[in-house]
C-alpha cells in the first residue's frame, strides 16, 4: 500500500520563537497560543485518517505531535532525522534566528547534509507506514523537504519556502512527491 500524504507540522510557538532565540535542541514547551496553534491543525485534521504521528524528538515538537496525535489516538514516535538543523553550539540560546541557507557558516551541517537527512526520515516512514501521516519538526527542516518536493536548488540562497509555527502543508507522495498544500495555519481563519 505505502504512504499516501505527509502532513508536514512546524511546531507550535515558544517563547524563544517570541523572543527571536535561537533554541536549536533546547527544551521549550509550548506558549499558549502554540498550543491552540496546534489544536487547531489537531482539528483540522481530526476527521482525516492518520495512521501514524512522527516527531523530532526536540522536546517543542514531540509536544506539538502529542496534540495532533490525540483526535486518532495514536503515540508520537520520534525520529532523530527530523531534529533540527544543527546550528554550532555557541548560537545555541542566543538572541538572533538563523537559517541554514542565510547563514551556512553559523552551522555544523550543511544544506546538502540536511537534505539528505531529511530525505532518509521520509523514506523511513515510507517503509514503516502506511495511509496518511503527519511528520512534526522544524522550519528549516520542512524547507529542505519541501526543497525536494517543488525542485528547487539547494544552491540558491533564499528561502522560497518557510514555514510558520503550528502551520500545515500537505505532500502526496503516492507516486512522485507533490505539494498540495503549504502553510496552512490557525491565524489565516481566526484572531489570536
Amino acid at each position: 500500500m505505502g504512504v499516501d500524504y505527509l502532513f508536514l507540522v512546524r511546531h507550535g510557538q515558544t517563547r524563544a520563537n517570541v523572543k527571536g532565540i535561537e533554541a536549536g535542541p533546547m527544551d521549550y514547551p509550548l506558549t499558549k497560543k502554540g498550543e491552540k496553534d496546534a489544536s487547531f491543525i489537531a482539528k483540522t485534521l481530526s476527521k482525516t485518517k492518520i495512521n501514524a504521528v512522527y516527531s523530532s524528538p526536540v522536546f517543542r515538537a514531540v509536544e506539538t505531535a502529542k496534540i495532533l496525535g490525540r483526535p486518532h489516538d495514536l503515540k508520537v514516535k520520534t525520529l532523530e532525522e527530523l531534529t533540527e538543523a544543527k546550528i554550532k553550539p555557541q548560537f545555541v540560546g542566543k538572541k538572533g534566528r538563523h537559517h541554514i541557507l542565510t547563514d551556512p557558516e553559523d552551522y555544523s551541517e550543511t544544506n546538502g547534509e540536511l537534505l539528505e537527512r531529511v530525505w532518509r526520515a521520509v523514506e523511513i516512514v515510507r517503509k514503516r507506514a502506511e495511509g496518511n501521516v503527519i511528520m512534526v519538526s522544524h522550519g528549516d527542516v520542512i524547507t529542505a523537504m519541501l526543497e525536494r518536493v517543488v525542485g528547487r536548488s539547494a544552491t540558491e540562497k533564499y528561502y522560497v519556502l518557510h514555514p510558520d509555527p503550528a502551520s500545515l502543508s500537505v505532500v502526496e507522495v503516492k507516486t512522485r512527491p507533490f505539494l498540495v498544500l503549504y502553510n496552512y495555519h490557525r491565524r489565516q481563519f481566526a484572531r489570536s
